[in-house]
């Protein structure tokens, strides 16, 4: 039987449920996994401060890759990989974006900037790139210009979210950017959003380059994942999990389907495999 060393998952839809809370049955499989010896790596697309909740609900002292891969760093926030985008490449983006009428985001690693609100009620729409309380840990400036703010910041962002209400609109500006911006890569959140990330960025290679570190290889690892933004994750490890409430997509990838977030997909998965495997030495 193959023993796995690493279980990496995307704790939006997985361990968050509808809520943002988080199940018992998930923080017991957690320290099922703990006691197991697996290395539990959390991942998100949102900021840092999401999977460091996460984190901190679950008592794990393990890794975060955070903003789709740009980010890998301990619960402490002691940053091991940090792959900002290039400011010029920010610019470019933040240039083609005034073509259209969509909801962007500009996400560093403390701070998020994002186009300002025109009207009161489109606030609302604007502040749900974030999950409840998270404007407190992660606060989100909005200004008129992307472009003017980012020659302000000095820096490029870790990623860019951009929002649309017609999914055909979407994807209208992502192939428009991906064929005007060379040194970017696009992960699919949902029908309505996107997240772009610098060129050698993204879940996939994050994870690739944790286990490395960790002297291990991807066949030690479990991934689970909710959205098209996992598919080369679950893809290039040992073992490629989605969840019940997984996109359509994922689930076509993956070698396992289990149940949804609301069912407990994540315990019942752990469970199932782990229940087995021997007792990991911890070093």
């Amino acid at each position: 039987m193959k023993a796995y060393k690493l279980l990496a998952v995307n704790i939006d839809g997985a361990i968050f449920g509808k809520d943002s809370k988080i199940s018992r049955r998930t923080k017991e499989a957690i320290n099922y996994l703990k006691y197991k010896g697996i290395t539990v790596v959390l991942t998100t697309s949102q900021p840092f401060s999401r999977a460091q909740k996460a984190a901190k609900a679950l008592k794990l002292d393990g890794m975060v890759i955070a903003h789709g891969g740009a980010l890998v760093a301990d619960t402490d926030r002691n940053e091991w990989f940090n792959r900002q985008l290039e400011m010029d490449t920010t610019l470019d983006f933040c240039h083609i974006l005034e073509r259209f009428d969509c909801d962007a985001r500009l996400l560093y690693g403390n701070h998020a900037v994002a186009t300002r609100p025109l009207q009161k009620q489109n606030l609302l729409a604007r502040m749900s790139f974030s999950s409840p309380g998270e404007q407190l840990m992660y606060p989100t400036t909005y200004v008129d210009s992307l472009y003017e703010q980012v020659l302000k910041e000095g820096s490029g962002p870790l990623n860019i979210s951009v929002k649309c209400e017609n999914s055909a609109d979407l994807d209208h500006i992502c192939e428009v950017l991906q064929k005007e911006i060379q040194s970017i890569e696009m992960s699919r959140i949902s029908r309505e959003e996107c997240i772009f990330v610098g060129a050698g960025a993204g879940k996939a290679r994050a994870l690739q380059w944790l286990t490395k570190q960790r002297g291990m290889e991807m066949e030690d690892v479990v991934a689970i994942g909710i959205g098209e933004e996992d598919i080369d994750m679950i893809e290039m490890a040992g073992l490629g999990v989605a969840m019940g409430n997984a996109s359509g997509k994922l689930k076509e990838k993956a070698s396992w389907v289990t149940r949804t977030v609301d069912q407990d997909g994540f315990a019942f998965m752990v469970h199932e495999l782990f229940r087995k495997q021997l007792r990991l030495q911890v070093d």
